[in-house]
């Protein structure tokens, strides 16, 4: 698995996220050596340069004021990442709406933002699939889910933009190694991902912890702070801790609503975090750079063994909620908000609900396997956004240099805005919760299996079936490996055939 990860410059990658920090360089330093003097030593100029002051190198260009059709989800918890319809004094709200208005006066084109019929993400939107049927450009830009998204370039309806002109790779606000994941072969890209794809960071999973409850049953709260840092925040941890966090509020006997947990967990997307976050591995590269299946292996049976136990033979840990009740609702962070749960293990854009919690909470990535894993594992979920240009597009071409600067202007003023005012100063409630944030954001990641499931036999998310209906490990992934590998072969049959053609 190639893993979406940061971890390389830390300090530039995520203190250069902030505004008010700068970008690190490294000065040179020249001596020249004399027979009998020698010069003091030379130190270059180290320019600093902000997100903010950052330059794109898009040349002038000039649409002669079209108009860009965007087709996007328009479920209220996406809008966001897209479209604002006024300044409403909301940080991120105002920031997107003033994106759109800089970049529309800029190279001199209106926006026509079209939420899809339905407003699910579920599927990719039929009425773009029978546009592009009909050979129609009705939509010049398509932001969509990344799971259903991504099967849409082997039906020849997505453009190729890896050659494409205006679209500078090279640049920070481009996610070469997330879009990488994501291809097969190495000179095609569909998809665009980057700081253009707020929904990328929001989807990025989380735990949350009450400090209240936390000091209670262990003591000072940031201890567990330190413990993560420390890279001693493991399964067994999360066990334990969970466990211990239980009380049988009624007194019969019994865990049911009403209890205090030590966590909640749905046995869908809360398997494949954990999963991912504990170092599953479903597909990796081979030396020809295609994806080939390593979900069979024994470290792999062992995460699940240790999910199985943790989700069915601990008290603390309630999988009474679903996953439409812990994701797209407020029934869980309600509770965690009411300090009836220790641990909450979301993603981020929970804590938009959190903002009128009274209780102090904190924010820290999913637990590792033990703590031989070399770092945390911070899954993007699948509901997370690309942006692509279907291939009726009639000019295509300018299409790529409005989502530059979109991708650009998005990096220099809406991230900041989100990042660093909504995230650190309006819903972490402490220094170190914020720290903790940049961590995560260092260490998120997808995994081809993960994002290409569907197309191979769901293995991406067998964790449903192994730990969500308490199955064998092993002989689930081996009954389900031929037609895996069958799904994959054509998978990338298909896509270089495309690609090639």
């Amino acid at each position: 698995m190639k893993q979406y990860s940061k971890r390389i410059c830390l300090v530039m990658a995520m203190l250069l996220a902030l505004p008010g920090f700068a970008g690190c360089g490294d000065a040179e330093t020249e001596t020249t050596a004399a027979v009998v003097t020698e010069t003091a030593p030379e130190t270059e100029e180290v320019i600093e340069t902000t997100r903010a002051e950052t330059k794109d190198n898009l040349p002038e260009i000039d649409l002669g004021g079209i108009t860009v059709p965007i087709l996007y989800r328009g479920c209220p918890a996406d809008v966001i990442e897209v479209f604002a319809e006024e300044l409403t004094g909301e940080p991120v709200s105002d920031a997107i709406y003033n994106r759109n208005l800089s970049v529309c006066e800029r190279l001199n084109f209106q926006f026509d933002f079209i939420p899809n019929g339905t407003h699910t993400a579920a599927e990719f939107p039929q009425e773009a699939i029978a546009s592009i049927a009909a050979g129609s450009d009705d939509f010049s830009i398509i932001s969509w889910q990344q799971a259903q998204a991504l099967k849409q370039c082997l039906y020849n309806r997505i453009l190729d933009l890896d050659d494409m002109p205006y679209l500078d790779f090279d640049m920070p606000w481009w996610n070469n190694d997330y879009m990488d994941v994501m291809q097969i072969g190495e000179d095609k890209r569909f998809f665009l991902v980057g700081d253009i794809c707020l929904n990328t960071l929001r989807s990025t999973s989380v735990v949350y912890y009450n400090h209240a409850l936390y000091e209670d049953l262990f003591g000072t709260p940031t201890d567990l702070y330190e413990l993560v840092l420390e890279g001693g925040w493991t399964l067994e941890q999360y066990f334990n801790m969970t466990e211990a966090a239980y009380v049988d509020t009624d007194g019969n006997g019994r865990a049911n609503e009403g209890d205090i947990f030590g966590s909640a967990a749905t046995t869908v997307s809360n398997t494949e975090m954990f999963a991912y976050g504990a170092g599953l591995q479903v597909a990796v590269r081979d030396d020809s750079g295609l994806p080939v299946l390593v979900v069979n292996s024994e470290k792999n049976y062992d995460i699940f063994s240790r999910l199985s136990n943790l989700f069915w033979n601990n008290i603390g840990l309630t999988t009474q909620y679903d996953d439409n009740q812990m994701y797209n609702s407020t029934v869980v962070s309600n509770l965690f908000a009411a300090n009836q749960m220790l641990f909450m293990p979301l993603w981020l854009k929970t804590c938009e609900n959190l903002r009128e919690m009274e209780s102090v909470y904190g924010i820290i990535p999913y637990p590792k396997f033990d703590e031989t894993q070399s770092e945390y594992l911070s899954l993007v979920h699948n509901c997370a956004s690309v942006f692509c240009i279907p291939v009726t597009s009639q000019n295509a071409e300018d299409m790529c240099a409005v989502l530059e600067a979109m991708c650009a202007e998005n990096y220099r003023t809406v991230m900041p805005a989100y990042y660093d005012v909504a995230l650190k100063r309006q819903y972490a409630r402490d220094d170190i919760s914020a720290q903790m944030i940049d961590l995560i954001h260092d260490t998120s990641i997808t995994d081809f299996g993960y994002a290409y499931s569907s197309s191979i036999g769901g293995l991406g998310v067998i964790g449903r079936d192994i730990v969500g209906q308490k199955k064998d490990a092993a002989s689930t992934i081996q009954s389900k490996l031929s037609s895996g590998e069958t799904g994959l072969s054509q998978l990338i049959e298909t896509y270089l055939g495309i690609a090639e053609s």
